[in-house]
């Protein structure tokens, strides 16, 4: 863990890592000393802003985090295995080595950071530095921290942990931090379950403190709600999934609805559409240089040199084919120009570039050549998830009626003259729904894992690999990625994952 502190100058020396990106057009952070650097609510923000940019920032939702879960599942697969397909051929052929610093160093190290900050945040909050502030500010800004922490904990102990629903949490997840430390601190890591309590507690403790209004680049009460629906569900505790999922669908005043039918092909790209509960803001401004987001979104685009590095798979088009009506036909993509690739003569002319994140001048119905993902906002949490969280969940407890009812809202939307009825009704249509409608959002291989499914890329265009990465499932170690080995040398109380 000493490795982790280092990487962000020493633990108590700075407040905050220097960012230059434009939040919302509010300066997110400066490099100055912690004991100078809240003096007044103003500068509580400041400092909140720059952890939302920690979090939106490369080897973090800007990058790693927003596709690990889709090129480990079935729907999206590396596009080669070498060259551009560096940057996930790793993760999908399940093979990357602790050593790996961009896939696994910088992974570990950037939700740390996170933490890293809010924990600072916090004590100074905690410790009077707003002065004089008007104590609702002081606590939306402080239960904003606590839900970035809570986010940060919940994703490293999804990616560096096994799932909870194998042996309910028993085995090791990664170390909890809620507090800053000195730069020898040499924590052991916790356990999942211990590490699945913790985010519950920051994410419940936060909600007293958070605006119910709309909070658009921000997290509000709602989208911490969301996240709730979905940690509750990854533990397999049903009944509180559908009841934070029930609340956020039913309860929020009618500021977040689902897409219409016929928006649906028109909003992607789009800043804070109506399903956004939380999602990082771009623009082509940021960061410094002028480039735009840190590259999520690039890594799907067909038109982005050295950057398309993940298409859909041939078992993705198969399930959208099954109804030709079906709306989320705009997505898979085959532009005159693509970039040239690889893949067996069977994937030649089809359309499998998956067009989701056109730009805020764009969309997925324009030509290529007027899509740029570089600005495309990242959106976290997304009322259609929520809408799926509450199915499954309710399905899980037996309550078939409101299973339908949440499953439905997002059938009939893509296709009004479709349903599914009782009789259809099972997990696995479920699951179906959430690969249909969430593909590219970073779900497909967590929903696998958490509901016990193996992983089958046996067919269609994968590319060439092991045997034993073909079917991988639940119980497999390599489910977990290697804890870095920087993080090994420095610190001889961090144990190391199987392989």
């Amino acid at each position: 863990m000493k490795k982790i502190y280092l990487s962000i100058v020493a633990a108590v020396s700075l407040m905050f890592v220097s960012c230059t990106a434009d939040w919302l057009n509010t300066d997110p952070s400066t490099a100055v000393p912690s004991d100078d650097a809240i003096k007044n609510i103003d500068d509580a923000q400041v400092a909140l802003n720059g952890i939302y940019r920690l979090a939106s920032a490369h080897s973090y939702y800007g990058d790693n985090y927003l596709y690990y879960a889709d090129c480990r599942g079935e729907d999206v697969q590396a596009r080669i295995n070498k060259g551009a397909g560096r940057r996930v051929s790793p993760y999908y052929f399940f093979d990357v080595t602790a050593d790996d610093n961009f896939n696994i160093t910088l992974v570990w190290n950037q939700p740390y950071k996170v933490i890293h900050q809010a924990n600072s945040l916090i004590e100074k909050l905690d410790a009077g530095n707003a002065g004089n502030a008007k104590p609702e500010e002081v606590a939306r800004i402080k239960s904003e921290a606590l839900a970035m922490r809570g986010l940060a904990l919940f994703d490293l102990t999804r990616l560096f942990g096994m799932p909870y629903t194998l042996d309910n949490g028993a085995s090791l997840g990664v170390p909890i931090e809620i507090q800053t430390t000195l730069e020898d601190h040499a924590p052991e890591r916790n356990t999942v379950a211990q590490c699945y309590e913790q985010v519950l507690k920051d994410l419940n403790d936060a909600l007293g403190g958070l605006t119910k209004e709309k909070h658009d680049a921000y997290m509000n009460y709602w989208s911490v709600k969301a996240l709730l629906s979905r940690v509750y569900l990854y533990m397999n505790d049903n009944e509180n999934a559908l009841k934070c999922a029930e609340e956020v669908i039913n309860d929020n005043g009618g500021i977040y609805r689902l897409f219409t039918h016929d928006e649906y092909p028109s909003v992607w790209g789009k800043d804070f559409n109506s399903e956004s509960l939380f999602e990082f803001y771009f623009t082509m401004s940021e960061p410094s240089g002028g480039s735009g987001g840190e590259g999520a979104p690039m890594v799907y685009a067909d038109n982005v040199k050295d950057w398309n590095n993940l298409i859909l798979t041939k078992a993705y088009l198969d399930l959208l084919n099954e109804d030709p009506e079906d709306v989320r036909h705009v997505f898979p993509h085959l532009p005159e120009n693509a970039v040239a690739d690889t893949l067996p003569v069977a994937a030649k002319g089809q359309p499998k570039y998956l067009i989701k994140y056109p730009g805020k001048s764009g969309s997925v119905t324009d030509a290529v050549s007027t899509v740029n993902p570089q600005d495309n906002d990242l959106c976290i949490l997304r009322l259609s998830e929520v809408y799926l969280n509450a199915a499954e969940a309710a399905f899980k407890i037996g309550n078939t009626e409101k299973a339908l009812t949440y499953l439905n809202a997002i059938v009939t939307r893509a296709n009004p003259a479709k349903s599914v009825t009782s009789a259809d009704l099972s997990l696995e249509r479920i699951l179906k729904e959430r690969r249909k409608e969430l593909v590219g959002e970073g779900h497909a291989f967590f929903d696998y894992m958490r509901n016990g499914k193996s992983v089958d890329r046996s067919g269609g265009w994968h590319l060439t690999m092991p045997e034993d990465a073909r079917v991988i499932t639940p119980s497999d170690p390599r489910v977990a990625l290697p804890i870095p080995q920087t993080e090994i040398d420095a610190n001889p109380n961090i144990v190391q994952n199987p392989r």
